[in-house]
């Protein structure tokens, strides 16, 4: 009787030992978040980047430049968290040096997001998914192959552009650095084959 009194005992120490080294070894509490569901434990930019890195390199990029027009997007697209974690972007940004690496750097970050970079494209190419043309494109008619809305960023000049998408697809959303780009965006004029 008294065996089992001790190993009754030893077994309760041994649960109270275990649950108190787990609420004091365990995981941290969860930052507290305000009311729009932000997290107040992450710290937040200040100084020159405060408005976000994207912005600032919109604002300090060449005016109606690739450069410029891929950071808005990017923006709009909602990717700040993974531009302001590129330590070498930051600090071209912050040295206010928009080179040669930029541009690169943000169509890096567009792949890696699913965009497709095509440094030309010609008459009859086939867009199946969002896609950034590098190159200028003219007389041309492009034919969108995916049903689902995708994304056309034309970083030169357009001009005299057709896109034609399937009559049961989504219109593609077309976004070019030059406002005096001429792109016509047409459904199919038949059911299953673009034209």
């Amino acid at each position: 009787m008294a065996h089992i009194r001790t190993f009754t005992q030893v077994g309760l120490l041994v649960l109270i030992l275990g649950v108190g080294a787990c609420s004091w070894f365990g995981s941290k509490p969860a930052p507290p978040v305000d009311a729009a569901g932000q997290d107040k434990g992450q710290p937040k930019e200040e100084g020159p980047l405060a408005a976000g890195v994207l912005n600032v390199l919109a604002q300090k990029a060449p005016p109606g430049g690739s450069v410029q027009l891929l950071a808005r997007l990017a923006e709009e697209f909602g990717w700040e968290q993974q531009v302001a974690q590129n330590p070498l972007l930051r600090e071209k940004v912050l040295a206010g040096r928009i080179d040669q690496q930029v541009e690169p750097m943000l169509l890096g970050l567009y792949y890696k997001n699913g965009f497709t970079v095509l440094p030309v494209v010609g008459e009859g190419h086939e867009i199946a998914r969002d896609t950034i043309v590098r190159g200028a494109v003219g007389s041309s008619r492009l034919l969108v192959t995916s049903r689902k809305t995708v994304r056309i960023i034309f970083l030169k000049p357009v001009q005299n552009v057709q896109l034609v998408y399937y009559q049961d697809g989504t219109e593609p959303q077309v976004f070019s650095v030059s406002d005096q780009a001429v792109v016509a965006v047409r459904q199919s004029l038949f059911k299953h084959y673009l034209r």
